[in-house]
């Protein structure tokens, strides 16, 4: 999957407007002009690379961005506000830290994550949900394939859309 096709994705399923996103892109610190803004959302070709409008870590900056306009800013024992995160360093992290995001952003559940797989007729277990929400060195990490995000969009576009 194209990074910006997660983005476009997950506009829709929210359904927030362009002024939102832009906003939500700052809060996770890329300040976008309206023509990047457009070249991002553009429908990606066949073709192209990955991250050909979209870096992977601009996207992991968006998905920051959505957590803390969800949940608020990460603080630190001292009451400081923490560093975010950024843990995408080779394309095949993408898939799991954007599941493992949005799940934080929206507050839900491993249950919830099994629904919207359920709504895309995609058969996942609850292990395997756990595995691909552990940490990258832990023995029984799961990489989610571009099939496990593709279908739990889906999902979610199927739930909360209808």
């Amino acid at each position: 999957m194209h990074n910006n096709d997660i983005i476009r994705r997950l506009q829709y399923i929210f359904n927030i407007n362009s002024k939102n996103m832009m906003t939500i892109f700052e809060l996770g610190g890329l300040t976008l002009d309206k023509s990047t803004y457009l070249a991002i959302m553009a429908k990606p070709t066949q073709d192209s690379a990955r991250d050909a409008q979209l870096s992977r870590h601009d996207l992991e900056k968006f998905l920051n961005g959505l957590i803390i306009s969800q949940r608020g800013h990460k603080k630190n024992p001292d009451g400081s506000i923490a560093a975010p995160d950024y843990s995408m360093q080779r394309d095949n992290d993408i898939n799991n830290v954007v599941i493992k995001k949005v799940k934080i952003a929206m507050a839900y559940t491993t249950e919830d994550l099994l629904d919207f797989w359920q709504a895309a007729d995609f058969k996942v277990t609850k292990g395997e949900v756990g595995a691909m929400l552990r940490r990258k060195s832990h023995p029984k990490y799961l990489i989610a394939g571009d099939q496990f995000m593709r279908k739990l969009l889906i999902g979610m576009a199927n739930t909360l859309r209808g």
